[in-house]
């Protein structure tokens, strides 16, 4: 047997043996997130006091510390733009098995730039960009980014209840609206309250105006066109919502090694808001008993396929649907009284591949594919079409030297159209006062008709001095229009001069084609002989950046555009002689206009303050051949916006909005007169748009309030239109003899609560 003396020397030798080897020295493994984004945090040191140990991040924020003692411990990370973190904490055998999280905290979740995509990453100075992180808090748009380029300068103001953008004078259906670079039919839901795309989901948005490059047309105003973002590759994450006027999620996150995906949805019940609030406005002459609701979706994906091919496929889907009743205003005529339903939808798929062939060759390829519906029924009268559409675009980009780059390219689009219709010949609206419907014949029609445009492009961009001075772009573009059978050239140019890092000149002139819709080409409806009208732009600019190199300061800019308009196309009563019958012209291209103006933007960055004021000066006119020239309908003289905000700390923000707008012309009636054949009154006409409603000007503040924690973040936001509750005219509506008139207010203070979570 083993003495007693001799097993307990065993037994000291056992236990200092264990409390040595727990003694031993850690090796510590952790990763580095910001909190309530999760977002990995790369390059940050990491310290463990009062070892004085440190680590850094790598790409995905994870560190290793060695050699840490067992017992107390404090955490310490310092970093730029983040709150200090001081943790302490308890080291054994237990905690250093774990992976460590660390969450860092920024001082604020209110980032706001007001600065545009810079002119570096930019082909086109005719471009205004803006990214997600700026139009989501712009006061007044509702975190929507169409609605935030209204407060561009050079955007005119569309009516209060109108899904349209109005480009520097030019008409509504002068503008072209793209995701993703593919057109789509319309980019506002009904109402002009939101637009068709999720929010979240954009990257960013770009507004097109006068000289606009060579790689779009068919737009004699401009384009507007709103850009997928790529989703996260990173984490999974995403956000649902939920206000008083609709509620959305969306889901983000790497799949594969190579690739990320994204969806989102939204469902509207703005309906049931609105029809409150035109209760409010008109009383029981503006009752809708049922309003309009609107759906979106988004799925996108985006990846690597090899070391030189990038893919991203991308489907979007929005539809509409708008059923009313009509009161009887002020004295309506019975014939106009009954329920008008409204439906349009329309769905892309559009998959894009980018080619990398060298360090100074890259080709990108994209296609859409999708189709519209639209269906209006009023009363007996209906109109349903349905179309079928695809897109294509290519690009070959190569860079021969710091002095030369050039890319050749396309876009097409073909569309295979049916339309049914049971209307009353359109009566004259000249001066945009319509006559009766009842004083229309109803003609029934079947139209199947396919269409196709076809556009190439050679862009050139020259610099003589490899650093600053002159850039030269001669640029070309060839455009066919089938419906029309012309082959139309289209020359551009522009020019631009880097005075210094701060001081910066354009200019740009070229024509922009557009064709004329399937209604005024059809032989029915409208003219098969018309042509494609055009419009030529100049274009002249500057901009200085004022802050000197450091991040506080102004930013001025300011330019003037002139636009020439030459066949448009008009409706006309005159009769031609067509296969051997004498039929109604019903339209031509006898149309011409200028529009032309200056506007300026004054923006501020110094944090926490950000705004910008921006100023257009410009007139629009409009005259047909032989006839006086006349203000044209949209000719808006003044338009300013004046938008700032804050950062208060503690992650609230307070930003507000004022917009300040020339009346809309308007056309006088003198008088009507009675037309027994079809039991109505016909108006009589002044001076056409010798008058103007009074000025539009609306304040608006929103804001927002964020909790942060460390796995996602809450946030309350205020949005709230015409604090003022100023009855802002939008347009005049006359009883069925036009002896009475009203005037039709837009929406009244309008506030939008909202509750959305990010992860």
């Amino acid at each position: 047997m083993i003495s007693k003396s001799v097993a307990f020397f065993i037994a000291g030798m056992f236990m200092a043996t264990s409390a040595a080897i727990s003694a031993s020295p850690y090796k510590i493994q952790g990763v580095l997130l910001e909190k309530g984004t999760r977002k990995p945090l790369s390059g940050v040191n990491v310290f463990i006091l009062p070892h004085k140990l440190k680590g850094t991040t790598d790409d995905q924020g994870k560190f290793t510390i060695e050699n840490v003692p067992a017992g107390k411990i404090q955490w310490i990370v310092n970093s730029a733009g983040y709150e200090r973190l001081t943790l302490d904490e308890e080291l054994d055998d237990e905690t250093a098995a774990d992976e460590w999280r660390l969450y860092l905290e920024k001082v604020s979740y209110m980032a706001y730039e007001t600065t545009v995509t810079g002119r570096q990453k930019k082909r086109d100075d005719s471009t205004k960009s803006m990214k997600q992180e700026v139009f989501t808090q712009l006061p007044g748009s509702g975190g929507d980014p169409i609605k935030a380029v209204q407060n561009l300068p050079g955007v005119n103001r569309a009516g209060g209840f109108s899904s349209q953008v109005i480009i520097q004078g030019s008409a509504p259906q002068d503008t072209r609206y793209m995701i993703d670079g593919h057109e789509v039919p319309i980019i506002f839901h009904f109402g002009g309250l939101s637009s068709v795309v999720f929010p979240q989901a954009i990257d960013r948005v770009d507004y097109l105006s006068a000289g606009y490059g060579p790689e779009y047309s068919r737009a004699m105003g401009g384009l507007v066109g709103v850009w997928s973002k790529q989703p996260r590759k990173d984490r999974w994450g995403g956000l649902g919502y939920v206000d008083l006027m609709n509620s959305g999620a969306m889901v983000e996150g790497p799949v594969g090694e190579k690739g990320s995906v994204m969806a989102g949805v939204r469902r509207s019940y703005i309906g049931q808001v609105l029809k409150q609030a035109a209760k409010r406005v008109g009383g029981d002459s503006f009752n809708l008993t049922v309003a309009p609701t609107f759906s979106d979706a988004i799925l996108a994906y985006d990846g690597d396929v090899t070391e030189r091919d990038h893919i991203r496929l991308l489907g979007v889907g929005s539809q509409d649907t708008m059923q009313f009743v009509l009161a009887k205003p002020i004295d309506q005529a019975p014939s106009v009284r009954g329920t008008f339903d409204l439906r349009t939808a329309f769905y892309r798929f559009i998959p894009q591949v980018t080619h990398k062939h060298s360090e100074k060759s890259t080709s990108r390829w994209s296609l859409g594919v999708g189709r519209d519906w639209n269906r209006i029924d009023i009363g007996q009268g209906y109109f349903y079409v349905t179309t079928d559409a695809v897109t294509s675009r290519g690009e070959v980009e190569r860079k021969f030297s710091e002095h030369y780059t050039s890319q050749v390219g396309f876009d097409n689009r073909y569309t295979h159209g049916k339309v049914d219709l049971s209307l009353p010949g359109m009566p004259s609206g000249r001066g945009g006062v319509s006559n009766p419907l009842s004083a229309g014949t109803y003609r029934t029609a079947h139209i199947d008709r396919t269409t196709n445009v076809f556009g190439g492009y050679w862009r050139n961009e020259i610099k003589p001095w490899a650093e600053g001075g002159w850039s030269i772009l001669p640029n070309a573009r060839v455009e066919y229009f089938g419906m029309t059978k012309e082959v139309l050239p289209a020359p551009r140019l522009a020019l631009k001069y880097q005075w210094d890092d701060s001081l910066f000149f354009k200019a740009a002139s070229g024509m922009y084609y557009q064709p004329p819709t399937e209604q005024q080409t059809d032989k029915t409806y409208g003219n098969p002989n018309i042509k494609a009208p055009f419009a030529i732009h100049y274009m002249g600019g500057a901009e200085k950046d004022f802050r000197g190199g450091s991040s506080r300061g102004f930013i001025v800019s300011g330019e003037g555009f002139y636009r020439q308009f030459d066949k448009l196309v008009v409706s006309s009563s005159k009769t031609v002689t067509r296969d051997g019958s004498t039929v109604s012209e019903n339209y031509n291209n006898d149309g011409n206009g200028r529009a032309y103006g200056a506007q300026t933007q004054i923006r501020l960055e110094a944090a926490p303050w950000n705004g910008w004021v921006s100023y257009t000066l410009s007139k629009s006119t409009r005259w047909n051949e032989g006839k006086a020239e006349e203000i044209f309908q949209y000719d808006q003289t003044h338009l300013l916006t004046v938008l700032g905000g804050v950062d208060v700390g503690r992650n609230w923000r307070l930003a507000s909005r004022f917009r300040y707008v020339t009346g809309n012309p308007s056309t006088p009636i003198t008088g009507a007169i009675f037309d027994s054949d079809s039991d109505s009154y016909s108006p009589i006409r002044g001076a056409i748009y010798s008058t103007r409603m009074q000025p539009f000007m609306q304040f608006d503040i929103r804001i927002d309030k964020k909790w942060v924690y460390n796995r996602w973040i809450l946030s309350v936001y205020l949005d709230i239109q015409n604090v003022t509750n100023r009855k802002n005219p939008e347009a005049v509506r006359y009883s069925y003899d036009y002896s009475q008139m009203a005037v039709v207010s837009g929406l009244p203070v309008f506030p939008t609560l909202g509750l959305k979570g990010e992860f």
